[in-house]
């Protein structure tokens, strides 16, 4: 739905068709809550991206709802790659507080249904990151050893993406082209 967040829907094809979320971990995955992914698994490629950030979008007044898809941030114009998906169980209230922050606008949403959906079978069993929980600590996984030592070392059962791309730009799978 690019046009409910159209710097976001534009930011996150760029960085789908350039490969930076291929290979990525789910790094913060909280049942009932969100998923969270978007620090890039090539240090150079992490450090340059942070370094880009998106302005804000301006709210439509969409609704968030599980399968939800929008960049994360920590203030005005703060988002760069970090994509948060609602999961399936989260509470009105919960739905009803996504977008209160300004960088907080959806971009996309997963078609079909999000309770059937690979979604729940993210693992999820680190929880929220730092201070909430015992998942990994952003800051950390962006370091030089982030993906070398840091993820593998503490963390050995996190979800990855193996490659993220745009299906209708790819080819015709019925061929086996994969």
């Amino acid at each position: 739905k690019p046009y409910w967040a159209p710097r976001a829907a534009s930011r996150f094809l760029e960085l789908v068709r350039n490969g930076y979320y291929d290979g990525v971990a789910f790094n913060r995955v909280v049942p009932n809550f969100l998923t969270q992914f978007g620090i890039a698994k090539d240090f150079l490629t992490r450090t340059r991206e942070r370094e880009l950030t998106l302005w804000d979008d301006f709210p439509k007044g969409v609704k968030f709802e599980p399968g939800t898809m929008s960049f994360a941030g920590s203030g005005h114009d703060s988002r760069t790659t970090e994509i948060f998906i609602v999961m399936p169980g989260a509470t009105q209230q919960q739905l009803d507080k996504f977008g209160e922050n300004t960088w907080e606008t959806p971009f996309a949403v997963i078609e079909g249904d999000v309770e059937k959906s690979a979604l729940k079978k993210i693992y999820s069993g680190y929880g929220d990151m730092p201070p909430y929980g015992r998942g990994p600590d952003s800051n950390r996984i962006y370091d030089v050893d982030g993906y070398t030592r840091y993820l593998p070392k503490n963390f050995p059962k996190l979800d990855y993406i193996d490659r993220c791309y745009v299906v209708n730009e790819v080819g015709d799978f019925s061929e086996g082209e994969f």
